[in-house]
Protein backbone atom coordinates (compact mmCIF):
# COMPACT_ATOMS: atom_id res chain seq x y z
CA UNK A 1 0.00 0.00 0.00
CA UNK A 2 1.53 3.66 -0.99
CA UNK A 3 -0.13 6.74 -0.13
CA UNK A 4 0.60 10.07 -1.35
CA UNK A 5 0.59 13.38 0.78
CA UNK A 6 0.70 16.08 -1.53
CA UNK A 7 0.83 18.98 0.74
CA UNK A 8 0.67 22.22 -0.60
CA UNK A 9 3.67 21.96 -3.03
CA UNK A 10 2.45 21.74 -6.85
CA UNK A 11 0.89 24.74 -9.12
CA UNK A 12 -1.83 23.90 -11.28
CA UNK A 13 -0.07 22.57 -14.50
CA UNK A 14 2.60 20.61 -12.45
CA UNK A 15 -0.62 18.69 -11.07
CA UNK A 16 -2.30 18.10 -14.06
CA UNK A 17 1.23 16.90 -15.23
CA UNK A 18 1.15 14.57 -11.98
CA UNK A 19 -1.78 12.70 -12.41
CA UNK A 20 -1.25 12.63 -15.95
CA UNK A 21 2.03 10.47 -14.72
CA UNK A 22 0.24 8.75 -11.78
CA UNK A 23 -2.52 7.83 -13.88
CA UNK A 24 -2.35 4.05 -14.28
CA UNK A 25 -0.69 3.61 -10.58
CA UNK A 26 -2.63 1.65 -7.86
CA UNK A 27 -1.77 4.62 -4.80
CA UNK A 28 -4.05 6.46 -2.83
CA UNK A 29 -3.33 10.16 -3.80
CA UNK A 30 -4.75 13.50 -1.35
CA UNK A 31 -4.04 16.30 -3.25
CA UNK A 32 -4.90 19.83 -1.90
CA UNK A 33 -8.57 21.13 -2.20
CA UNK A 34 -8.77 23.18 -5.30
CA UNK A 35 -7.05 20.28 -7.06
CA UNK A 36 -9.39 16.96 -6.09
CA UNK A 37 -10.98 17.31 -9.12
CA UNK A 38 -8.50 16.66 -11.13
CA UNK A 39 -8.06 13.37 -9.76
CA UNK A 40 -11.53 11.62 -11.23
CA UNK A 41 -10.20 9.30 -13.57
CA UNK A 42 -7.13 7.01 -13.12
CA UNK A 43 -6.77 3.73 -11.23
CA UNK A 44 -5.58 5.44 -8.21
CA UNK A 45 -7.92 5.81 -5.38
CA UNK A 46 -8.60 9.56 -4.06
CA UNK A 47 -8.84 10.92 -0.46
CA UNK A 48 -8.13 14.37 1.48
CA UNK A 49 -5.54 15.66 3.13
CA UNK A 50 -7.67 17.05 6.02
CA UNK A 51 -11.80 17.66 6.67
CA UNK A 52 -13.70 20.20 8.77
CA UNK A 53 -14.92 18.99 12.54
CA UNK A 54 -18.32 20.27 11.60
CA UNK A 55 -20.66 18.45 9.87
CA UNK A 56 -21.47 21.88 7.63
CA UNK A 57 -22.52 25.04 8.34
CA UNK A 58 -21.33 28.72 8.04
CA UNK A 59 -17.88 28.14 8.81
CA UNK A 60 -15.32 30.10 6.64
CA UNK A 61 -12.38 28.47 4.54
CA UNK A 62 -13.83 24.66 5.93
CA UNK A 63 -14.56 21.30 3.85
CA UNK A 64 -17.07 19.16 4.99
CA UNK A 65 -17.14 15.37 4.83
CA UNK A 66 -20.18 15.56 2.89
CA UNK A 67 -18.37 17.51 0.15
CA UNK A 68 -15.50 15.22 -0.15
CA UNK A 69 -17.28 12.18 0.08
CA UNK A 70 -19.27 14.36 -3.41
CA UNK A 71 -15.81 14.01 -5.10
CA UNK A 72 -15.42 10.51 -5.26
CA UNK A 73 -13.14 11.05 -1.88
CA UNK A 74 -12.84 7.38 -0.53
CA UNK A 75 -10.04 8.20 2.10
CA UNK A 76 -9.54 11.15 4.21
CA UNK A 77 -6.35 11.97 6.74
CA UNK A 78 -7.15 12.92 9.93
CA UNK A 79 -4.47 14.10 12.31
CA UNK A 80 -0.83 14.89 10.49
CA UNK A 81 1.37 16.13 12.99
CA UNK A 82 1.93 19.38 10.83
CA UNK A 83 -1.97 20.06 11.65
CA UNK A 84 -1.52 19.36 15.21
CA UNK A 85 1.27 21.83 15.85
CA UNK A 86 0.77 24.21 13.26
CA UNK A 87 -3.21 24.49 13.51
CA UNK A 88 -2.94 23.32 17.68
CA UNK A 89 -5.63 20.24 16.60
CA UNK A 90 -6.31 18.61 20.07
CA UNK A 91 -7.78 15.12 20.22
CA UNK A 92 -11.34 16.65 20.66
CA UNK A 93 -10.93 18.06 17.61
CA UNK A 94 -9.47 14.77 15.47
CA UNK A 95 -12.23 12.72 17.27
CA UNK A 96 -14.95 14.95 15.65
CA UNK A 97 -13.56 14.75 12.44
CA UNK A 98 -12.79 11.04 12.35
CA UNK A 99 -16.75 10.49 13.22
CA UNK A 100 -17.84 12.69 10.34
CA UNK A 101 -15.38 10.89 7.98
CA UNK A 102 -16.95 7.81 9.30
CA UNK A 103 -20.17 8.68 9.02
CA UNK A 104 -19.80 9.75 5.33
CA UNK A 105 -18.38 5.90 4.68
CA UNK A 106 -15.30 6.93 4.26
CA UNK A 107 -12.25 5.35 4.95
CA UNK A 108 -9.72 7.62 7.93
CA UNK A 109 -6.27 7.61 7.80
CA UNK A 110 -5.43 8.62 11.13
CA UNK A 111 -1.95 9.59 12.53
CA UNK A 112 0.11 8.41 15.30
CA UNK A 113 2.98 10.71 15.90
CA UNK A 114 6.06 10.21 18.19
CA UNK A 115 8.52 13.31 18.70
CA UNK A 116 11.63 13.17 20.33
CA UNK A 117 10.54 14.25 23.58
CA UNK A 118 8.64 11.33 23.73
CA UNK A 119 11.40 9.01 23.10
CA UNK A 120 13.72 10.20 25.76
CA UNK A 121 10.51 10.08 28.48
CA UNK A 122 7.77 7.62 26.99
CA UNK A 123 9.19 4.66 27.21
CA UNK A 124 5.28 2.98 27.62
CA UNK A 125 4.32 4.39 24.85
CA UNK A 126 1.26 6.48 26.84
CA UNK A 127 1.33 9.39 24.01
CA UNK A 128 0.77 7.12 21.47
CA UNK A 129 -2.25 5.09 23.49
CA UNK A 130 -4.08 8.91 24.20
CA UNK A 131 -3.70 9.60 20.36
CA UNK A 132 -5.63 6.13 19.31
CA UNK A 133 -8.53 6.44 22.32
CA UNK A 134 -9.33 9.46 19.75
CA UNK A 135 -10.78 6.65 17.34
CA UNK A 136 -14.48 6.35 17.60
CA UNK A 137 -15.85 2.63 19.05
CA UNK A 138 -17.96 1.96 15.83
CA UNK A 139 -15.00 2.28 13.36
CA UNK A 140 -14.81 -0.83 11.27
CA UNK A 141 -11.97 -0.47 9.44
CA UNK A 142 -8.71 2.40 9.86
CA UNK A 143 -5.87 3.02 8.35
CA UNK A 144 -2.96 4.45 11.00
CA UNK A 145 0.17 6.24 9.66
CA UNK A 146 2.92 6.29 11.91
CA UNK A 147 4.99 9.49 11.81
CA UNK A 148 8.10 9.91 13.45
CA UNK A 149 7.39 13.58 13.65
CA UNK A 150 11.00 14.91 13.88
CA UNK A 151 11.85 13.23 10.54
CA UNK A 152 9.12 14.67 8.56
CA UNK A 153 10.29 15.87 5.56
CA UNK A 154 13.68 14.56 5.85
CA UNK A 155 14.86 12.19 3.81
CA UNK A 156 18.46 12.49 4.69
CA UNK A 157 17.95 11.63 8.36
CA UNK A 158 17.40 7.59 8.81
CA UNK A 159 14.76 6.37 10.44
CA UNK A 160 15.70 4.12 13.44
CA UNK A 161 13.88 0.83 12.85
CA UNK A 162 13.94 -0.40 16.30
CA UNK A 163 11.74 2.81 17.48
CA UNK A 164 9.53 2.27 14.64
CA UNK A 165 9.09 -1.49 15.03
CA UNK A 166 8.34 -1.06 18.69
CA UNK A 167 5.86 1.70 17.69
CA UNK A 168 4.37 0.04 15.18
CA UNK A 169 3.61 -2.86 17.63
CA UNK A 170 2.25 -1.07 20.39
CA UNK A 171 -0.64 0.63 17.97
CA UNK A 172 -1.01 -3.14 16.67
CA UNK A 173 -1.82 -4.50 19.70
CA UNK A 174 -4.14 -1.89 20.62
CA UNK A 175 -5.78 -2.66 17.47
CA UNK A 176 -6.00 -6.43 17.99
CA UNK A 177 -7.75 -5.89 21.36
CA UNK A 178 -10.37 -3.68 20.07
CA UNK A 179 -11.20 -5.87 17.37
CA UNK A 180 -10.67 -3.08 14.41
CA UNK A 181 -9.48 -3.92 11.72
CA UNK A 182 -6.55 -2.28 10.22
CA UNK A 183 -3.61 -0.93 8.13
CA UNK A 184 -0.33 0.58 9.25
CA UNK A 185 1.45 2.88 7.21
CA UNK A 186 5.14 4.05 7.85
CA UNK A 187 5.29 7.73 7.16
CA UNK A 188 8.47 10.42 7.46
CA UNK A 189 11.68 10.36 5.73
CA UNK A 190 10.95 7.35 3.07
CA UNK A 191 12.97 7.09 0.32
CA UNK A 192 14.68 4.27 -1.98
CA UNK A 193 17.19 4.01 -0.19
CA UNK A 194 15.25 3.19 3.46
CA UNK A 195 11.84 1.45 2.11
CA UNK A 196 13.09 -1.59 1.89
CA UNK A 197 13.93 -1.73 5.71
CA UNK A 198 11.27 0.11 6.04
CA UNK A 199 8.73 -2.27 4.77
CA UNK A 200 10.89 -5.19 6.15
CA UNK A 201 9.26 -3.94 10.21
CA UNK A 202 6.66 -6.80 11.29
CA UNK A 203 3.04 -4.75 11.24
CA UNK A 204 4.08 -1.95 8.46
CA UNK A 205 1.55 -2.82 5.56
CA UNK A 206 3.18 0.07 3.05
CA UNK A 207 4.49 4.09 3.42
CA UNK A 208 2.84 7.49 2.65
CA UNK A 209 5.25 9.82 0.65
CA UNK A 210 5.28 13.51 -0.20
CA UNK A 211 8.48 14.71 -1.98
CA UNK A 212 9.79 11.23 -2.56
CA UNK A 213 7.06 11.30 -4.96
CA UNK A 214 7.97 14.57 -7.45
CA UNK A 215 11.16 12.49 -8.24
CA UNK A 216 10.67 10.39 -10.18
CA UNK A 217 13.25 7.67 -9.68
CA UNK A 218 12.70 7.88 -5.90
CA UNK A 219 9.09 7.74 -6.92
CA UNK A 220 9.44 4.63 -8.83
CA UNK A 221 11.56 2.70 -6.81
CA UNK A 222 9.22 3.18 -3.74
CA UNK A 223 5.98 2.46 -5.44
CA UNK A 224 7.49 -0.73 -7.17
CA UNK A 225 8.68 -1.95 -3.41
CA UNK A 226 4.99 -0.99 -1.89
CA UNK A 227 2.88 -2.37 -4.64
CA UNK A 228 4.39 -4.32 -7.35
CA UNK A 229 6.71 -6.80 -5.45
CA UNK A 230 3.28 -6.82 -3.04
CA UNK A 231 0.98 -7.89 -5.31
Amino acid sequence: MLAINMKMHLTKNEIEEFENYIYNKKVIVLPEYPYIPFFQRGDYLLGSQDVSRFKDGAYTGEISAKCLKSFNCKYVMVGHSERKYNFNEDLYILRDKLKNVLDEDMIPIYCVDRNQDDIKNDYEFKNIETQLEAIPDFVKYIIIVFEPSYIIGNTDMTPDIDEISKSITKIKEWLIERNINHSILYGGGVSKKNVDDLLAIKGVDGTIICSSAFEKSEFDYIYNECVENKS
